[in-house]
């Protein structure tokens, strides 16, 4: 426990050498003009803390590397450099304590070359291969995606031409070749169905049990949430394709024609048949501004432990999310009607609450997102949210609403995604459904994997 602490530092410390090495070798080549002439005391001094905090990161470094996280070619490669940074640093200190200027000299420009290929070895390891060229945003606002053009999506083989480009954007800066966090790589086939140190990562037909997905759809503040916070993440029809593809086998080799598939993933495979190169807005955050709300009404959210968070760090737009708030009350009533301006997303999973709390969240105009799954939402109660104009994701997964209930949204012209799976709707009023809300993928959850009879083992005893 000790050393998994210690060597965490080792991101921290790595950085002290590279800024306070390269800052004595630029004390030595302006020492040698005249008007510089008065650096020249500081140059052992920095050639000595630098080679300090390079033994340091030396030592971290060793620990950090025995997680068994990364690949051994370059993180071997990395960690000699390192070492010859530390030595390099330890003998330009002698040099200078000495004043050896031509040694120094020498030392100098070794150290620089060091410096520079184990720094990109470092980012490489961190970041994955070629990261120094990838253009790959994270921007929560605008952005513009290469996507491989699929001339047809129902002949595409779906985890070659569909689940893989999604995992070599989104996983593989830390699940490939050069990293494997958890001890997962998910780069290739074989390595997918190992698994990581866990145990296995994919059970076929099954999301509930599958980890990888189980990560993707947590909530983005929760620490096993991934891709981590801050990493581009997967957009909802890339999400509900990877659901599609677990739930039907996690097949390597089939084509989309060739797995059952509902009406949304029909929808969301023909969107891949769009032009290679668009560009993407998001419509969830509003594109204007909003003035900073209170924050003792924050804090007061906070209280009942209610996650608040902006969407960006330069706007003041908020997500609230309620899974660790265990009831609300009329306080709560209150403040969150305090951040109608600012409140766009809002989950509220497993949330059992009053008309009268209903119609407060009916009150929050600006609202984008609603995650309202396990609720005890009612038909009624959905009637009240009617006036949510700018609402555009809503998930009412398990609970009692009706087709009839839903049906009362379809004045909302904004609504793409709604999630209905375990619910009160029939399968026969999906065609309704599909007609009251035209623009939107309507996920039923509801796959059926086909049985195999290589699926199913019969045990039967030794004949006596």
């Amino acid at each position: 426990m000790i050393i998994t602490v210690i060597s965490h530092f080792h991101p921290v410390l790595v950085h002290l050498p590279i800024g306070i090495l390269l800052l004595a070798i630029l004390f030595h080549g302006l020492s040698s003009k005249e008007k510089y002439a008065t650096l020249a005391p500081a140059i052992p001094i920095a050639y000595l803390v630098g080679s300090l905090t390079a033994i340091l990161s030396c030592i971290t470094g060793y620990l950090l590397s025995g997680t068994g996280e990364y690949d051994e070619t370059t993180l071997n490669l990395h960690r000699w450099m390192g070492i010859l940074v530390a030595f390099c640093s330890a003998a330009g200190y002698l040099f200078a304590r000495n004043k050896n200027g031509l040694q120094l000299k020498y030392v100098s420009i070794v150290l620089l070359v060091l410096l520079t290929v184990t720094g990109h070895l470092g980012g490489t390891l961190t970041h994955g291969e070629g990261y120094l060229w990838k253009t790959v945003s994270a921007d929560t606002k605008d952005s513009t995606v290469a996507i491989k053009p699929i001339a047809n999506a129902q002949e595409a083989v779906v985890y070659k031409e569909i689940i893989q480009p999604m995992l070599q954007t989104k996983c593989y800066n830390c699940h490939a070749a050069t990293k494997q966090k958890g001890g997962l790589r998910l780069d290739t086939q074989d390595w997918i169905l190992k698994g990581g140190k866990n145990g296995k990562v994919l059970v076929a037909g099954n999301i509930d049990s599958s980890e990888v997905y189980k990560r993707i759809i947590l909530d983005p503040v929760e620490e096993k949430h991934m891709p981590p916070k801050g990493k581009p993440q997967l957009t909802e029809q890339e999400r509900l394709l990877m659901q599609w593809w677990i739930a039907t086998g996690t097949d390597f080799t089939k084509k989309s024609k060739d797995l059952q598939q509902t009406p949304a993933i029909k929808s969301a495979l023909s969107s891949l048949e769009k032009l290679a190169t668009v560009a993407t807005k998001r419509t969830d955050v509003p594109e204007t501004t909003v003035s900073k709300a209170n924050e003792s009404t924050l804090d007061a959210l906070r209280k009942y432990s209610v996650t608040i968070l902006n969407i960006s760090d330069n706007s003041n737009w908020l997500s609230a999310n309620f899974v660790n708030c265990k009831k609300w009350n009329s306080d709560i009533e209150k403040q969150i009607s305090g951040l109608k301006d600012q409140l766009i997303w809002l989950k509220i999973p497993n949330a059992q609450l009053e008309t009268s709390s209903w119609k407060t969240i009916a009150g929050l105009t600006n609202l984008r997102r609603l995650s309202a799954e396990h609720s005890n939402i009612t038909d009624q109660d959905l009637k009240q949210l009617n006036g949510l104009s700018q609402l555009q994701y809503i998930n009412l997964v398990d609970t009692k609403i009706t087709a009839m209930g839903l049906q009362q949204l379809k004045g909302n012209n904004n609504l793409t995604n709604i999630y209905i799976g375990r619910t009160g709707i029939h399968t026969q009023d999906y065609t309704m459904l599909k007609t009251a809300f035209p623009k939107a993928v309507i996920d039923t959850g509801s796959y059926a994997v086909p049985f195999l009879a290589t699926d199913t083992q019969q045990l039967h005893p030794k004949a006596k």
